[in-house]
């Protein structure tokens, strides 16, 4: 049985990943246990909409007053008002190395850990993870990971992230129909590692996890 890290994406949660992601872990019940922590930074409440399974990522997502509001939370910041977006493109960074820090100690005191399974800047972080991984600047280490609408970040800071190209085994997992990580942004992530395995889905944003999908997710965790 392989034991799989869980790393949540922007304005999600643990809880609230774990919740969305019931049909995952019944798929690969067999085959992987899926653990989830929650990232470190907690997102300022004024600039928390409502969290919905096609735009969790969305900052401009209108909020329904009669709607239940879940913890928020941010593995890094792109603005110096604690917000961020995929898109972004800028000098500032800021939460990162106590993403690192916090994900450090879940391996010490959960794991180990087989592999880490990202979603959107959960995957953002997973292949910064890769990176620091292949240059021994991690306290931990895992064998494979598993990056769902990830993207490359396009912070300053973040650069060096990517100028080689990683070995550490990857599926990558792209929505057709993303409309908040375009699937041109997932693709190009792609490009940053050596022997990728790519599942396209028909879907948006989120975590696919039926039939159509098993094969892909069973044969690349078999590998391990």
């Amino acid at each position: 049985m392989r034991k799989i890290l869980c790393l949540h994406g922007y304005r999600q949660s643990a809880q609230v990943f774990k919740d969305k992601t019931g049909s995952l872990r019944k798929l690969l019940k067999k085959h992987a246990e899926l653990v989830y922590i929650s990232a470190p930074h907690l997102i300022p409440a004024t600039s928390s909409p409502a969290i919905s399974s096609e735009t969790q990522d969305n900052e401009n997502v209108e909020v329904k007053p009669d709607e239940k509001t879940e913890e928020q939370r941010g593995w890094y910041f792109s603005t110096e008002a604690l917000t961020f977006n995929s898109h972004d493109v800028t000098e500032f960074s800021w939460g990162l190395q106590e993403s690192i820090d916090v994900i450090s100690k879940a391996f010490e005191e959960l794991g180990p850990f087989d592999g880490i399974l990202g979603f959107s800047q959960g995957a953002a972080l997973g292949s910064v993870l890769c990176h620091l991984l292949e240059k021994g600047e991690l306290t931990f280490s895992f064998r494979f990971a598993i990056l769902v609408s990830g993207f490359r970040s396009r912070l300053s800071p973040h650069v060096h992230f990517y100028e080689t190209k990683q070995n550490v085994p990857t599926l990558h997992i792209i929505g057709e129909t993303d409309r908040i990580v375009e699937k041109e942004m997932s693709e190009e992530l792609t490009t940053y590692f050596e022997s990728p395995q790519v599942m396209h889905h028909a879907g948006g944003h989120y975590v696919p996890a039926t039939s159509k999908e098993k094969e892909s997710y069973w044969t690349f965790l078999e590998k391990f």
